[in-house]
């Protein structure tokens, strides 16, 4: 019989690993472990014992009991070079749960995520990501990891701003798409698909955001109610758009990459309205 192993997350050991030399007092580690919803989080583990990838994607659409309309279904590339799809980043985890359940089933699991390397933590989900290393330097080995990828036949999904959406009066919106999914788009002759994903956090989250802003805080500290905001996310219906393949050829020298990375942010914003 298949020994199917269950997943579990031990924030405490956690920050030990991460950072041997600090004591972190026990209070502090009782209030990560609350905001970051540790006995919710191993409860969902445990439902799954030994399923990874998709399959660990469509199980959490159903343990958060989540729905979602595809609009543009149609323009989804049938046949020829894998793409790369570019997606705005209202929530922080679950519009990459949800975008993953619809083309992973979509393209028979042949998908991967951009994501950075602390994702890497969740032992279900590890293979779908392409680490990005924000706190260190891409090492060769990990540089060959994401050459092979684009020599494969599996598609990319990326968030380009990096960072959850933030609030501007009534509208949440994206921080600057970075280049880098041109530049591969370019380099590898793939196409882009932008997506745009309706949702957005609660009200608690954006105004941590604002009040971080105020006291000029550089340090991101919402970022450690992501998933606090996936637990408030329960029972809701969301919507994804699909916009038609960008061929790589179209990012041409008329424009810097940068500038054809805020084109296709700005194309994937309007696909509400012209949908």
């Amino acid at each position: 019989m298949e020994n199917k192993i269950t997943a579990k997350l031990d924030f405490e050991q956690i920050l030990q690993d991460r950072f041997p030399k600090i004591k972190f007092p026990k209070f502090v580690v009782s209030y990560l472990k609350k905001i970051g919803h540790q006995d919710g989080l191993n409860e969902l583990f445990a439902s799954m014992p030994g399923v990874k990838n998709v399959p660990f994607m469509d199980g959490c659409m159903k343990f958060f009991d989540l729905t979602c309309d595809v609009v543009g279904r149609e323009n989804l590339p049938k046949e020829g070079r894998p793409v790369i799809f570019a997606s705005n980043h209202p929530l922080g985890a679950l519009e990459a749960v949800t975008i993953g359940h619809v083309l992973g089933n979509e393209y028979d699991g042949k998908i991967k995520f951009y994501a950075n390397e602390f994702l890497t933590l969740l032992e279900p989900l590890k293979e779908m990501f392409l680490p990005i290393y924000k706190y260190g330097a891409q090492s060769r080995e990990n540089a060959k990891v994401v050459q092979d990828f684009f020599n494969s036949d599996m598609h990319l999904i990326t968030f380009p701003a990096g960072a959850t959406s933030r609030k501007y009066g009534n509208k949440i919106i994206d921080l600057e798409w970075q280049k880098n999914f041109i530049q591969k788009s370019i380099q590898n002759q793939r196409d882009v698909v932008p997506l745009y994903f309706s949702a957005r956090n609660s009200k608690f989250f954006y105004n941590l955001e604002k009040f971080r802003e105020i006291i000029h805080s550089k340090v991101n500290f919402e970022m450690l109610f992501l998933v606090d905001e996936i637990f408030k996310q329960q029972g809701h219906h969301f919507t994804l758009h699909i916009g038609k393949p960008i061929s790589w050829q179209t990012f041409n020298k008329s424009k810097t990459q940068s500038k054809w990375a805020a084109w296709v942010k700005e194309t994937a914003y309007k696909l509400p309205e012209n949908q």
